[in-house]
């Protein structure tokens, strides 16, 4: 099957570092699963707006916050299913696995937000969940 962003993702990701752009958009083009670009570069106001909500662990202002860059070094994206967003754990889990190995594939370091710790066990050993999250990451 043959996917293509729409013009919100393509607006996301023109906000996005080359390597994110390039992961997602390889990852598009295998075929494999359908999703969106949903949110790229963020405002420190809505960074602290999520921060507060909990929507993020990271406030604004913090050297972490890889979506309050310029170029972004952090992406939101979303599986959609049947033509519909799906916010599903395995759908989310099972797009991760795409965008990682085509990420690996490309000699970039890409951390998901369901493994922070990128150690291979996802989502039953951390707290919080961002399962739509990927970021430009260096591992130390």
């Amino acid at each position: 099957m043959k996917y293509s962003f729409g013009n919100k993702s393509e607006r996301v990701l023109s906000e996005c570092d080359f390597a994110l752009q390039n992961t997602l958009r390889q990852a598009l083009a295998l075929g494999i699963m359908d999703f969106a670009a949903i949110e790229g570069y963020r405002t420190d106001e809505k960074q602290h707006e999520y921060f507060i909500e909990g929507k993020s662990k990271v406030d604004a202002g913090n050297p972490a916050a890889k979506h309050n860059r310029k170029p972004s070094e952090g992406v939101d994206t979303v599986p959609f299913i049947n033509g519909e967003m799906s916010w599903n754990k395995l759908h989310c889990c099972v797009l991760a696995g795409i965008i990682l190995a085509v990420g690996a594939k490309l000699g970039y370091k890409i951390r998901w937000g369901g493994n922070w710790d990128m150690d291979g066990e996802p989502i039953t050993d951390q707290e919080f969940q961002d399962l739509v999250h990927f970021e430009i990451y260096d591992y130390k």
